[in-house]
């Protein structure tokens, strides 16, 4: 059971009073008498047994019990405004995300009704963008970036490293696939900028070059559908391919992949408290990023 508390108004007047120093000032601040501040501090130090002020002629001090008390009063209270803060600043059901739209379509729409079925009493509130979200201006709780997890100002957990290789449609050039480095080299290739081919070569050891020529995609959903519809074989993300490839429409044509230096992170603001509802989410995630391995 719930152990009794003394009345709740006695210790809101002995938390003005203990902050003041000062039964008057302590009165004019509750709209109340001094006389009244004197007796309820007089009912609940016999009720608690204890002395929680000295009094002094010019007003009074907080003994050892007194400021135990009065520490203990202000963490309450602090918690409460934040709660009461929380509360106007959105529906407590709701929890608001930022991701990337390719990291949205590939990796996590396909899990939230999992999500959903074990927390229906959670809103999720998904944002798909490109740019990275500002806390202090947005309104989001939590968001997944992929980068190094050097962000100032806010709390970077790691998701899920990443990995990269070529991928294509399985009846892709007759179904006469690549098998070797330097067939893959001298295939039809499909680009995005901020995955060059030259790179990824380098970094499995092959001796070989290609240039930019064919088709170029601008975001990796359009790259992805590209080679799905055998265009060509693209270089890609294992977190963005794998649907397709457990689907079928992708497959790998040669066995090499590299690790890639940038990861999948979790990010919130350094909140000391952060909503359960976000604490519940991050969680979430995090079991989806174990369970796919």
């Amino acid at each position: 059971m719930t152990p009794r508390l003394p009345p709740l108004a006695a210790l809101r007047t002995f938390e003005g009073a203990a902050r003041h120093g000062n039964f008057s000032r302590a009165a004019d601040e509750l709209h109340i008498t001094p006389g009244a501040v004197s007796h309820q501090m007089k009912t609940l130090e016999r009720e608690l047994g204890v002395v929680l002020f000295e009094r002094q002629s010019r007003g009074v001090a907080l003994t050892d019990q007194g400021h135990r008390l009065a520490e203990a009063m202000r963490e309450a209270l602090d918690r409460i405004a934040r709660g009461v803060a929380e509360l106007r600043a959105r529906p407590t059901r709701a929890l608001t995300i930022s991701v990337l739209p390719s990291f949205a379509t590939h990796w996590l729409i396909p899990r939230l009704a999992d999500f959903s079925r074990r927390h229906p009493d959670i809103d999720v509130n998904v944002r798909a963008s490109q740019v990275l979200v500002d806390f202090a201006s947005d309104d989001v709780d939590l968001a997944v970036r992929y980068g190094e997890g050097r962000w100032p100002g806010v709390v970077a957990l790691k998701l899920m490293d990443e990995e990269v290789f070529p991928v294509c449609a399985p009846g892709f050039a007759g179904w006469q696939l690549p098998i070797t480095l330097e067939e893959l080299a001298n295939a039809q290739l499909l680009h995005i900028p901020l995955q060059p081919w030259n790179d990824w070569f380098r970094a499995v050891g092959a001796n070989v070059s290609t240039t930019p020529r064919g088709l170029t995609f601008s975001e990796t959903d359009l790259l992805l559908r590209a080679a799905v519809d055998g265009l060509g074989v693209a270089l890609t993300r294992r977190i963005l391919a794998q649907p397709e490839l457990e689907a079928g429409r992708l497959v790998r044509p040669v066995p090499f992949s590299v690790r890639a230096e940038r990861s999948y992170f979790i990010v919130h603001p350094a909140d000391p408290a952060p909503p359960q509802r976000l604490i519940t989410f991050r969680d979430w995630l995090l079991r989806q990023a174990t369970q796919r391995l």
